[in-house]
């Protein structure tokens, strides 16, 4: 997602489109707050829901619906088009997959990435609501080719220990020894913790 991402963003840069940048900008980074505090929430203090099996806020999901329907509508839209609506609720759907597959390969529960999506579509919709004139896609359309190259070698693409950090920040304000796991959440069985923390473990790095 980050490197489709970068090619929106560098696409309306060179389009002159600073207030949609702008908006799209303000929005995915409000949600990458949001996503943020409700994961460091439940690794530093357990603050999540037993109920909804919820430990924090999809970011994949989240990151998905906001970027990959701004990207098809963009490069699916003619010249008389702001962002054709056939791409933007196709990027939906198809973000849609992304965060079922995260439930399918046991990262996330469905409330998380129901949320995540939910959030990210919130993101996109206000994009497109921002964008009031057609925007050239030919940026768009050259930094796609490059994102295909990306994408078919993998030795180019980077890990960016993402969890590591979140874990560490959280233990870090929270004080506590280890984080809290899903583990954790359902053997307490509460919608918030109590006051006690988890027995130490060792820490990550």
């Amino acid at each position: 997602m980050l490197p489709m991402a970068a090619m929106i963003f560098i696409g309306f840069a060179l389009a002159g489109r600073k207030i949609e940048l702008g908006t799209w900008l303000l929005t995915m980074l409000s949600a990458i707050v949001i996503v943020l505090f409700s994961k460091i929430a439940f690794i530093g203090w357990g603050l999540g829901s037993a109920v909804l099996d919820f430990t924090g806020i999809s970011g994949h999901a989240m990151l998905s619906s906001s970027v990959i329907p701004i990207w098809l509508g963009w490069l699916l839209a003619s010249s008389t088009r702001r962002l054709h609506p056939a791409g933007v609720i196709l990027g939906l759907m198809i973000s849609a997959l992304v965060a079922w597959s995260r439930v399918v390969l046991g990262a996330h529960s469905m409330s998380e990435v129901v949320i995540g999506w939910l959030l990210g579509a919130t993101v996109s919709l206000v994009a497109c609501r921002s964008i009031l004139s057609p925007v050239p896609a030919r940026y768009l359309a050259l930094f796609s080719g490059l994102f295909l190259l990306f994408a078919l070698n993998h030795s180019l693409s980077s890990y960016l220990p993402t969890q590591i950090w979140e874990i560490r920040a959280a233990l870090t304000l929270s004080g506590h020894a280890r984080p809290y796991t899903r583990k954790d959440l359902h053997r307490s069985g509460q919608l918030i913790p109590s006051a006690s923390a988890p027995a130490p473990l060792p820490v990550i790095g």
